[in-house]
């Protein structure tokens, strides 16, 4: 946030103003995370969004035959508008006219366009995912586990035949 606000408000980047900053609403902000941290993360949510996932992916709990046909042009550019729409509202105003209308939406535009980018794409997955089984498998990064887990699989290999 301090790297965005530098050259309008270069005062705001000062130790003396962040610590001041963090001292009176560091609790609200933690706070309001927190909740929404929380909001986002309960099990009805979670239901949610393993139902979107399973419908996005199975449409109708099965396959599709043959792929999805691409979207036109007008219809990605309406999809980025929207999902820039809805990424400006997900932080408070305050923060928006702090920085003022045009850099916060160059912030989230810069944002947009990085997920663009297919690496960029594959390695968040690959992040949520293992946050994901963490979470669910907390044993998943103690050494014994993964020892007892690679030894058992070995022996499965072994087992099935050539």
């Amino acid at each position: 946030m301090c790297l965005l606000m530098k050259n309008q408000w270069s005062w705001l980047c000062t130790d003396n103003i962040q610590k001041t900053i963090r001292l009176l609403f560091g609790t609200l902000i933690d706070s309001w995370l927190n909740v929404s941290v929380a909001n986002l993360t309960c099990t009805q949510y979670w239901v949610i969004y393993l139902r979107v996932l399973q419908e996005t992916v199975w449409l109708g709990g099965s396959l599709p035959a043959q792929p999805r046909p691409a979207h036109s042009h007008q219809q990605e550019e309406d999809t980025k508008q929207q999902s820039l729409h809805c990424l400006m509202k997900l932080l408070p105003d305050l923060l928006s006219e702090m920085l003022g209308s045009d850099k916060y939406r160059l912030s989230w535009q810069t944002a947009l366009e990085s997920l663009q980018n297919p690496y960029i794409n594959r390695h968040l997955v690959y992040c949520i995912w293992d946050l994901f089984l963490k979470f669910l498998v907390p044993e998943t990064s103690e050494e014994n586990f993964q020892k007892t887990l690679l030894q058992s699989l070995s022996k499965n290999a072994e087992k099935l035949p050539p």
